[in-house]
């Protein structure tokens, strides 16, 4: 039923049945109910039917429809027992219709013929009158003429006056009808928003006043703030034609401190939350006025806001981030230097509050275990939110002014701390736990040299409740973010490292992982290799244990992303340590990492296939992390060659794995992304093992058809496509990989099931044709991979159509680049004539229906997900074409842009003919493609014809 409503709606003689059913009496045998689904139903349709199908009536019938609609309007109006959402529904249908009519005296129209002759019709005036502006701005209405728009809001604009003084006399007449005053605001807000009045326009009006003294009203307070604010945000202080008005709005906003105060005392929080966006929006809006070197006692209203963003409610507080951001932005951006640092001496104060402030916003809620999952996560969001504004602090008042605020602010809680209890201690960290967060948060701003705060913190932090998780996980990313400055204090690490070791088994270990890792990146340590690989190998070695005996004990924590973690740490220190030792320890110590994980691979290669492939894929895992991460280099060995003899040494292994789970995804991603990164690691040295790289991946992709493993061949490309001695075997990958997809994707429903190879095939000859085109252009083999293209244009993906342009693009990129050597005098040589001869040769076959898919996708008839950007867009393939072959590009696309609406053909064609450059003909293909979606939305558009299989 559903369905058939909703088809229902988009039929023209919906227009009709919709109108009958409004106009239709209420029948008694029918429930209320019913009748009010029914016009609801009907109000929705006519509704969106005058946004998005006014093209489907004749242009003489809208005078009539638009004298129903508002008799429908001001009827349901007056009848009891209507929801207030029909009469809304009408009057946003009357509105969407009012653009489209341009009926520009609207506002006088309905208040002369309508308002003056019944006045009870004052509600439904005013719900006509709110939604007028939405509609004329929503993008949801669908306009022949795009400039119609423009031209009515320029109307409403000039009506601004009328309305204003509409609101004002419908507020003083309402006989304290709550109803009608908080329509009235609602409207007012909505033209605020919506039309530009004129400043002198809402400074005349009587309204602004009346919106601030409704703030008595706790009726009205909460629809009068909005309005307020939206006064706020509409007329901003560097606007000049605003000046006046503004002067009017500052003491009427500055003389709310009383009632703000009020609210504070009494903790008020729907007051002191409307106060607070009131004057953080003044803030924001009059930021100008702030940094003014005129004395105008701007830190009053800077000092209002940090009242703001010390309210103890965090979601009241965090209103004003908004505004310190702007605040520090401001500062550093004036000018000249000694203004600028004269107004920072003079907000100095109010920001080194602010930072106390942002260390108690900063505290975890005492009942935070108690909480649910999804509002820890909003906490800890809200926590970085602040510790953004430190940083910004950070930025404007430097490292260690802002470090010894902090740190002051982090003794002054430490005593605190003492005075408590030893068994209540780990229930009163919160404090002290903010002041470590604002202090990492501002790392990068400390120099390495500091030696104040952080000694102090470090000698701290053994001494802090170890059984409190959220706080052992701030401190151990602490110690991770300052391990620059550790690197240059290693005395610290002594105590550290225990530390971090012991979090392992404190469920913290994912924080204690990445410490590590970061400690082992930043920290130039050179003995800190032995410690984490012996910290890694018991971990290891506790985490193997409990797999073999299942039962013995409690499960280590160890999870494979944090195992990694600690890997990339160990293979980064370890790396450091072996620059400093002989051939014979490097050997022990690459043993100690490497051995494990081989031993592991070929128990897993040589026995049956388990049930799961993850354990292979934790190891190719791991695999993968060592052959990133661990550089080894000796005067015998080179880290490239040891990555050689590592990936040598494993291959029986890799061979193996991929049949014993032909179709999982996964292990073959996992597969690809080792090799991926030994390919770049080793960079030419890889040389020796190009060649049975490929067979791998040729067999498995013809064996399995998972697109991996023809990304992995694009990688072998990009690395070796330059190395003339492997192109042969790259342009034999090609073929292979060819016939395979080829054989795969023969209809259009098998690249409609299969895009994630359509896309990763046409990439893979897209980088051969960037990087080794001869072999392939000079092949049969181009036509068909055009062929193949051409009919995955019309697959609907956004990554496989992005693919196959790709791929298009960088052919005729070729074509450019060979006529371009061709016309430079290299004419004799033969390689470009072969080349020239058969590109021009595959296009021109191929090219009449190529450019009909280019042509159709700018009509809407085919996918056009990516238009104009990057490497592989209509624009792009069109444009280079057209560079390559314009007569032949003029005489394709004539026929297929036979459908496609004047002027905007004419103009198209125009710019193809003129050779616009790159950035205008891709602002032409933006506007003939816009117009022509506009065309489509009035017309019953075809379909492209779709080949049914290639050859």
């Amino acid at each position: 039923a559903d369905k058939y409503l909703t088809s229902f709606q988009r039929l023209p003689i919906a227009w009709v049945v919709c109108d009958r059913i409004l106009s239709s009496g209420i029948d008694g045998s029918v429930d209320a109910a019913t009748i009010q689904q029914r016009m609801f139903f009907a109000a929705q349709t006519l509704h969106a039917k005058t946004r998005e199908e006014v093209h489907q009536l004749p242009t003489e019938s809208l005078p009539s429809l638009r004298d129903s609609l508002v008799s429908h309007l001001t009827r349901y109006a007056l009848l009891s027992g209507m929801p207030r959402a029909l009469v809304t529904r009408l009057a946003l249908a009357a509105a969407a219709l009012a653009v489209h009519m341009r009926w520009n005296t609207i506002i006088t129209d309905v208040l002369e013929t309508i308002l003056r002759p019944r006045p009870e019709l004052n509600h439904a005036v005013l719900e006509l009158f709110q939604v007028l502006p939405e509609e004329c701005c929503s993008d949801r209405i669908f306009l022949i003429d795009e400039n119609a728009r423009y031209e009515y809001r320029a109307s409403l604009c000039s009506s601004a006056q009328s309305i204003l003084q509409f609101l004002m006399h419908s507020a003083v007449n309402s006989n304290s009808d709550l109803q009608v005053q908080e329509k009235v605001f609602q409207c007012f807000q909505t033209w605020l928003r919506y039309v530009d009045i004129p400043p002198n326009v809402v400074e005349s009006s009587e309204l602004l006043a009346a919106s601030f003294q409704a703030l008595n009203s706790p009726e009205m307070f909460e629809v009068v703030v909005d309005v307020i604010v939206e006064a706020l945000r509409a007329y901003v202080s560097d606007r000049p034609e605003n000046a006046t008005l503004i002067q009017k709005i500052i003491p009427l906003v500055m003389n709310l401190n009383q009632p703000f105060q009020v609210a504070l005392s009494r903790e008020d929080e729907d007051s002191m939350r409307g106060y607070c966006r009131i004057f953080t929006e003044m803030g924001e809006s009059y930021m100008s006025l702030i940094m003014s070197p005129e004395e105008m006692n701007q830190v009053a209203l800077v000092e209002l806001v940090l009242q703001c963003s010390a309210i103890p409610d965090n979601e009241i507080a965090g209103i004003t981030l908004n505004f310190w951001y702007r605040f520090v932005n401001w500062l550093e951006s004036l000018e000249p230097y000694e203004f600028r640092q004269y107004r920072i001496d003079t907000y100095s104060s109010c920001l080194h509050r602010l930072l106390v402030i942002c260390t108690d916003l900063m505290k975890y809620p005492v009942d935070i275990l108690e909480l649910q999952p999804d509002q820890v996560d909003d906490i800890k969001r809200d926590r970085y939110y602040v510790s953004d504004t430190v940083e910004d602090i950070c930025r404007l008042l430097g490292g260690n002014d802002v470090l010894r605020i902090l740190g002051e602010r982090l003794q002054q809680q430490c005593q605190a701390f003492s005075a408590v209890s030893p068994d209540q201690q780990s229930k009163h960290y919160q404090s002290i736990e903010a002041c470590i967060f604002a202090i990492r948060a501002v790392s990068r701003y400390i120099p390495s040299d500091e030696d104040t705060v952080l000694p102090f913190v470090m000698s701290l932090i053994p001494q802090l409740p170890s059984d409190v998780p959220l706080l052992r996980n701030t401190v151990n990313l602490f110690i991770g973010r300052f391990a620059a400055w550790l690197g240059q204090h290693p005395s610290y690490l002594q105590q550290l490292l225990p530390y971090l070791a012991n979090g392992f088994t404190a469920g913290c270990v994912s924080s204690s992982a990445l410490a590590v890792k970061d400690l082992c990146e930043n920290c130039n340590n050179q003995q800190l290799g032995e410690p984490v690989l012996a910290l890694y190998e018991s971990l290891i070695a506790e985490k193997n244990q409990f797999m073999q005996q299942p039962g013995n004990g409690v499960a280590p924590a160890l999870d494979l992303r944090d195992e990694l973690e600690l890997l990339e740490g160990v293979c980064k220190a370890v790396s450091r340590q072996l620059v400093q030792q002989d051939e014979a320890a490097v050997s022990q110590v690459l043993g100690r990492i490497v051995q494990p994980i081989g031993e592991r691979l070929s128990v897993l290669a040589t026995t049956e296939k388990c049930t799961s492939s993850k354990l292979v894929v934790n190891e190719i895992e791991r695999l993968t992390i060592i052959v990133r991460f661990l550089k080894v280099k000796t005067e015998i060995n080179s880290s490239n060659n040891f990555v050689v003899a590592l990936m040598t040494q494993c291959w029986p292994f890799l061979e193996s794995i991929p049949p014993k789970y032909p179709n999982d995804m996964n292990l073959a991603e996992k597969l690809c992304r080792l090799h991926k990164h030994a390919i770049r690691t080793c960079g030419p040295s890889f040389a020796p093992m190009i060649e049975p790289l490929i067979t791998h991946l040729v067999r498995n992709f013809q064996q399995f058809h998972l697109s991996p493993y023809l990304y992995a061949a694009s990688i072998c490309i990009t690395e070796f496509g330059n190395d003339v001695k492997a192109v042969p075997i790259l342009f034999a990958m090609i073929s292979e990989l060819s016939a395979a997809v080829f054989q795969k994707l023969t209809y259009l429903d098998d690249f409609t099931a299969n895009p994630d190879i359509c896309e990763e095939f046409f990439y893979l000859v897209g980088r051969m044709m960037a990087y080794c085109p001869e072999p392939l252009v000079t092949s049969p083999l181009l036509q068909s991979l055009i062929k193949c293209a051409i009919m995955g244009m019309h697959v609907e993906h956004k990554d496989a159509n992005k693919g196959t342009l790709n791929f298009l693009e960088h052919t005729a990129s070729f074509g450019l680049e060979v006529r371009s050597k061709y016309q430079g005098g290299q004419q004799t040589d033969p390689s470009i004539s072969r080349c020239k001869a058969a590109l021009e040769s595959a296009i021109a076959a191929e090219g009449q229906a190529l450019v009909n898919n280019l042509a159709h996708a700018l009509l809407g008839m085919l996918p056009s997900y990516s238009l104009d950007q990057g490497s592989g867009s209509v624009a792009g393939v069109l444009w280079k074409l057209n560079a390559l072959f314009p007569e032949l590009v003029h005489e394709w696309i004539i026929a297929a842009l036979a459908s496609a609406p004047e002027p905007a053909k004419s103009d198209f064609m125009g710019a193809l003919a003129s050779k616009l450059g790159r950035e205008d003909f891709n602002s032409s293909v933006r506007i003939f493609k816009s117009s022509c979606e506009r065309h489509r939305k009035l017309q019953v558009g075809g379909v492209a014809p779709v080949p049914q299989r290639h050859s």
